[in-house]
């Protein structure tokens, strides 16, 4: 009869346990084996898993049309304002409308271009 533990429940077996030799074909320098090194490859290459011989990528069968930006980065504004990152976020990046999405703050274009308007004016004497 097994053993029975203060809970009155009967425990469990214990079996000894045997040695496993895991990757005993694997040279002593850490190399990788040659299937190991296909899998690593990039998706489409070939001996990659996900490469098919007899498709094409989709990048070559149907060309995609570039697609007008709505919305930049607080580090592209500042960039097409043609001012820093800090000269942004403390000279006009508290006056325009801002789109949070998560961490990331988005500026529209409108927003760049209606500030400019506001901001633009003549210097005196200038010709």
């Amino acid at each position: 009869m097994p053993p029975r533990s203060p809970a009155g429940r009967t425990s469990q077996i214990q079996l000894p346990l045997e040695t496993v030799i895991v990757d005993t074909e694997r040279p002593v320098g850490g190399a990788r084996s040659t299937r190991q090194r296909k899998l690593r490859k990039g998706p489409g290459e070939q001996g990659s898993r996900t490469a098919s011989p007899g498709r094409k990528s989709r990048s070559s069968s149907r060309p995609v049309q570039p697609v007008p930006r709505l919305l930049l980065s607080r580090r592209e504004a500042a960039a097409s304002l043609g001012m820093s990152l800090d000269t942004f976020e403390r000279r006009v990046q508290p006056v325009i409308k801002l789109v949070p999405c998560g961490q990331l703050v988005l500026i529209p274009l409108g927003e760049l271009e209606r500030w400019c308007e506001e901001h633009a004016h003549y210097l005196a004497g200038a010709q």
